[in-house]
Formats: C-alpha cells, structure tokens, sequence
C-alpha cells in the first residue's frame, strides 16, 4: 500500500509546449482551483459536514507529508497506516479540504466531506474528472508481463505528436491509477494508464474509472496464483479489462496467447491483433538479437513493411512491441510514426538494464519483479546472449505464488540448469527449494548456491570479481519478485565497484 504515500502529480505529462496548470503557487492556484467543493461532492457522493461551501482546492493527495496550500486530502486506510491519524498535520501544511470515512472527533477549520469508502471516493474522483474530458482518448494495459514495458513503449509513440499523461513508474492499482489520471487537463490527447490487481474485481473497477477507449491484455500467465487460485482465475481477472470497454472502443488482441484469444473471442468490440500469428492484423517477423544492444525484428502492418531496432533485451520485449504497435494503429498513428516510437524507447531502470561492472563485467539488472513466466525469459534472453563468457543467475524468491510456490521454483531450477549457466545464486525463502532443483537437475553444488541473506551474494559476487572468477565480458543476471527488493544487490555491487 506505499502508493498511498504520493498525491496525484505520481502522474507524468508528456510533450513539447504543454502547458501545466499545477505549476503555479499555491495562492495562484487557489484562484483557479481545479475542483469545487460542489464537484467533489457531486463525484464521490459525500455529504458536507462543515466549512466554507466556496471552497476551492488545486489537487487531490493522500500523503499528508506532501501537503501544499490549497490541496484536497483524501484519508485513506491501509494495513499499516490511516490517513485519518493526520488531518490535523495535513490542515496544518494547507490541506483546503477533507475527505474522510468517518467524523472527526475534533472538527478542522477547512471543509469537510464525510464519504463511505475514502478509497472508493479516490477513484471516484479520478473518474469524474475523467468524464470532463471528452475528446480525451484513454489506453489501458494489463496482463501478467510486460505491461510496464508496453505502456512506456504506446506513450514513447503517441508523445511524437500527441499531448500524452501517462502512469509514472507502475502507480496501476487502486490508489495509484487514480492519483495517475487526476492530473489531467483539457490540452492532453490521450492518457495511457496501467492497470494491475492481485484479487478479482480489481480490474473491473480500474476499468470503471477509467473509462478506456483502448484495452489490451499483453498475455495471461501464472502471477498473483495467492489471490486468484490458478491460471484460469488469473485470465478471468485480467479480462475484466475487455468486458468492461465501452461498446465502440477497441480491443488490443495477443493473438499468441491462447488465453487471451479465448477472453477476445467473447467480446464483441472491434479487435486488432498483434504477435507472430500469421494470422495477426500486426507481425513480427525474423527476430534477431543484437546482444547487450537489443533485438531486431520486422514490423509488418497490412501492406507496410520495416525493420525495427529496439533498446531492449529479448524476444519477449519484440512481443511488448507488438503490442504497443498494436494500440498505436488502433488510434490511427502513422506506420512510420510507430517505428520512430519504438526505436527511440529506452528501457528503464531494473528491467533488463545492462550495466558495466569495473573490469567490463556485465550486470543485467532485472530486479523490478518476477513470475515463473518473466523469470524464463529472462533465463532464455541470457542464454542466447554471446556464448563466449561465462554466464551467473542471481535470482530471489516469486512471490504471491500460493500452493505452486514449491513447484514454480524447482521449474526455474530445473531450467538453470537445463541451459547449463555456470553458476547460480539463491536468496530467499524458497532459495534451497530452488537449488535443490538445479542439482537434481545435473548441476552441481560448486556452481548452484544458496544464501540467507542478500548480503552474502553481494559477498560472494565480490569477492569471485576480485579473485579473477568472473572476467571482463562475463554476464551477471539478478532477478526476483519486487518484495524481494534484489536491487540491492545490484547496488551493492555498484558501489563497491565504483
């Protein structure tokens, strides 16, 4: 729940000569306040409880420590935290307003808005604010991999000629898609949003506040299994997306995905198709890696034909390409527009970033998360990498597993040590789980390893780096679930590298 610990600027506007209404002091916003108390009342239902009804306020936030003059602050409860234990501090930083699900005790000298569900409202708001916007074209993205990737690659298109707001990070749940949307403004011409969940229904409700004019689902894999039980409870999760899209919106179809086809195949909006299906309305055809420089592949749209080179590693991200294309022709972008758009993404940080090591060792940081699926292919994207040096996996526990946590893991060991790396590296809970696989497998105890702690992978990495064991050339990959936080690790050995 740490997303509830940003107010709604966690959003990124993209595009030359935009304007940003936000910029401005705090009295000058007040001037011009984005909402009125009748709006916020008019958006979440809420009932006035005291204060002046002129009232004005410039943003919505929920992280009292972020407070400016003039904002509106939304108390929102978690597990370890609520937001109702701060009004006093969040008035006294110039918070305008309150919205809270319960009376205060003591009655703050600022409006206050009494609501059932300060979550729900925090949505509410967002999709209010949405609907002022008509001409706004909303794209959104789920799946179980990649949609990251996918949305930072549609907003890299769209923003060559197009006033784009877009998530910041991935702000994708119920608190973060919402702070993402409110920012924005009558200038921006789309919004690319995306939505995660871990439980049913999520999905559903980021739809309904969001109002996507554009779906896609970039694949349905075996994430969140805690939450949604099994695979078919994780497709039918994910498809709330296309089951909640308005009627003349469009659906982004990953004709590669059998699960995907089979939630597309029920809905009767207008379908565009991507993957290496021949049958699919955008290809990609004869993949080539570039080693540590990324992949090239042949975009085909109907009748037009290109070679693309994108800054990311790995067949998979071709597919998020795919993908992001898919949605470009969808709301009309030029052929050649979407082939700038992909070549000029870079990838981001902890998502297959390769980086240099003193002594021109190379450390592929992909630490942002992991599934049984992404985990592959990162495993895969390493292995076809240049076959001269020597290859280490670093890998933490995938979380949010269920009862296939113990089964997922000795898969991955398994496949460690299937496509022979030379050495492998655990940390975690299910670290030992993992590496008994492997040495199942055929690997052995003096290359497969498991650690208590983060600490003594960083150790052994270190050290192996100063005796000579890992050589200029040599690949370091370090992966695991975002609870897992292997970064670490990778900072770690940054630092100590200089």
């Amino acid at each position: 729940m740490e997303l509830a610990t940003v107010c709604n600027t966690g959003a990124c506007c993209m595009k030359k000569e935009r304007t940003n209404k936000d910029s401005g002091s705090g009295s000058d916003a007040m001037q011009n306040p984005v909402w009125t108390l009748s709006q916020v009342l008019l958006a979440t239902g809420g009932r006035f409880l005291s204060g002046r009804t002129e009232a004005g306020f410039r943003r919505v936030c929920t992280d009292s420590r972020a407070i400016k003059p003039g904002d509106l602050f939304v108390a929102l409860r978690g597990e370890t935290f609520d937001g109702h234990a701060y009004l006093a501090q969040a008035v006294q930083k110039g918070a305008a307003g309150l919205v809270v699900d319960t009376t205060p005790e003591k009655m703050p000298p600022v409006p206050v808005v009494l609501v059932a569900d300060t979550l729900r409202a925090l949505g509410d708001l967002a999709a209010y604010r949405r609907s002022l916007m008509p001409d706004l074209q909303v794209v959104a993205i789920t799946g179980s991999c990649g949609k990251t990737t996918v949305k930072e690659m549609i907003a890299a298109i769209l923003d060559r000629e197009h006033n784009v707001l877009k998530t910041q990070g991935n702000f994708n749940n119920l608190i973060g898609l919402p702070l993402s949307l409110l920012p924005v403004e009558f200038h921006h011409d789309f919004a690319v949003m995306e939505m995660g969940m871990n439980q049913p229904g999520e999905i559903a409700r980021l739809t309904e506040i969001a109002d996507p004019d554009i779906g896609c689902i970039t694949n349905v894999q075996d994430a969140h299994l805690a939450g949604l039980s099994d695979i078919s409870g994780v497709a039918r999760a994910k498809g709330e997306l296309f089951t909640g899209i308005k009627a003349w919106g469009r659906l982004v179809v990953n004709l590669d995905d059998k699960r995907v086809r089979g939630i597309a195949r029920r809905c009767s909006q207008k379908k565009i198709t991507f993957g290496r299906n021949p049958k699919a309305d955008i290809r990609g055809l004869r993949l080539r890696s570039l080693g540590e420089r990324g992949m090239a592949f042949t975009l085909q749209i109907g009748t037009n034909e290109a070679r693309v080179k994108i800054r990311s590693l790995g067949a998979h991200n071709v597919q998020n390409g795919l993908a992001a294309a898919g949605m470009a022709h969808a709301v009309g972008v030029p052929f050649t527009d979407i082939v700038a758009g992909l070549e000029s993404f870079a990838p981001f940080e902890k998502r297959l970033q390769v980086q240099k090591l003193a002594g021109g060792i190379r450390l592929v940081n992909d630490a942002y998360n992991a599934n049984p699926s992404s985990m592959l292919a990162a495993l895969e994207t390493l292995h076809q990498m240049d076959r001269s040096h020597r290859k280490v996996v670093v890998l933490g526990d995938m979380l949010e597993l269920g009862q296939q946590s113990v089964s997922a893991h000795q898969a991955i060991g398994r496949q460690v040590a299937l496509l022979g790396f030379d050495a492998l590296l655990a940390v975690g809970d299910f670290a030992e789980t993992l590496v008994g696989a492997a040495w199942k497998a055929g690997m052995s105890k003096k290359k497969a390893m498991f650690f208590a702690k983060k600490e003594q992978v960083s150790a052994w990495l270190y050290e192996g780096i100063a005796a000579g064991v890992l050589q200029p050339g040599d690949w370091v990959l370090v992966k695991g679930s975002r609870g897992m936080r292997m970064e670490t690790i990778t900072h770690d050995l940054l630092e100590k590298q200089g």
